[in-house]
């Protein structure tokens, strides 16, 4: 079987000094996060339901990844000499934490499962209403559902990091990145996970020809993005590739990414944390899978 994901819909530095320590402004941002969840739990009470406070749990950091964010190129070629991007090594590696974290359950869920269609969707409509108004007052933004705010919070996104293709060093550095790599587009945001996204695209596309049945729909505007369920021996092959272009990704940036990742991790953490979300923890991730879908 294979699992199809929404990304869009559930997608959900000057110097870190190497990301040696919590990032600033996370803990602040974990507290809106807190608070957030708070307001909904007592909106979703005045509405006769019940809503149980769900905040994602703090990121636990894994040896060698806030060098990896910081753009240390021996940290990041450490780990694509074994995991590639991270696309196939999770099939590779099933019970490896690098690749395959544990997945934060909602408490919510098995309420939701017992639900009676009217009343799930009336409990639904509730709980876009409350977080809606939970954002407003913790962060004082409107958005009209969680997807909007997603939406809303990539497109600040990518509005902030857009200033470095205007840094001049960076240019050069793009330019040099990718002629090495062999492809046109050579502005540094562009070029921000561009491999990446090639092998996330090839692997969504294996799991859609052995697909059983209907492909599902995507959301207007948008684009599923599909998870292949290999096991370990049939998605090794695919691994063994994806490392060969993650390596020759990084030796064609290995100026590239020491001068752009700080510059983006900083950005990128600052608007997270305006949204109420800790940073270096889901901004790479996001930044790859916004593009693509």
């Amino acid at each position: 079987m294979f699992i199809a994901k929404a990304v869009a819909a559930t997608m959900l530095a000057g110097a870190f000094g190497g990301l040696t320590s919590p990032l600033p402004g996370d803990a602040a941002a974990y507290e809106k996060q807190t608070r957030l969840e708070a307001e909904r739990v007592a909106c979703m009470k005045e509405r006769g339901l019940d809503y149980v406070a769900s905040p994602e749990p703090r990121h636990t950091w894994q040896p060698g990844e806030r060098e990896r964010l910081a753009g240390d190129v021996e940290a990041m070629r450490a780990y694509r000499a074994k995991y590639g991007f991270g696309v196939w090594s999770s099939n590779v590696y099933p019970k490896d934490a690098v690749v395959n974290p544990v997945q934060h359950e909602n408490p919510n869920d098995k309420t939701l499962m017992s639900l009676s269609a009217d009343r799930l969707k009336k409990w639904r409509a509730a709980d876009e209403s409350c977080f809606s108004q939970a954002v407003k007052q913790v962060l004082g933004k409107t958005v009209t559902s969680q997807e909007d705010y997603h939406d809303r919070l990539e497109a600040a996104v990518r509005k902030s990091l857009s200033v470095l293709d205007q840094d001049k060093r960076l240019v050069q550095l793009g330019k040099q990145f990718a002629a090495c790599l062999g492809v046109s587009r050579s502005e540094p945001t562009a070029l921000d996970g561009l491999s990446h996204g090639k092998i996330v695209l090839q692997a969504s596309d294996v799991a859609k020809k052995a697909w059983k049945g209907e492909l599902p729909e995507a959301p207007k505007g948008k684009t599923v993005i599909f998870r292949p369920d290999l096991k370990p021996a049939q998605a090794r092959p695919y691994l063994e590739k994806e490392i060969k272009t993650a390596l020759k990704d990084l030796q064609c940036g290995k100026d590239f990414y020491p001068a752009y990742a700080p510059k983006a991790m900083e950005i990128t953490s600052k608007v997270y944390q305006e949204f109420g979300r800790e940073s270096a923890a889901q901004a790479i991730p996001s930044r790859i899978y916004r593009k693509l879908v």
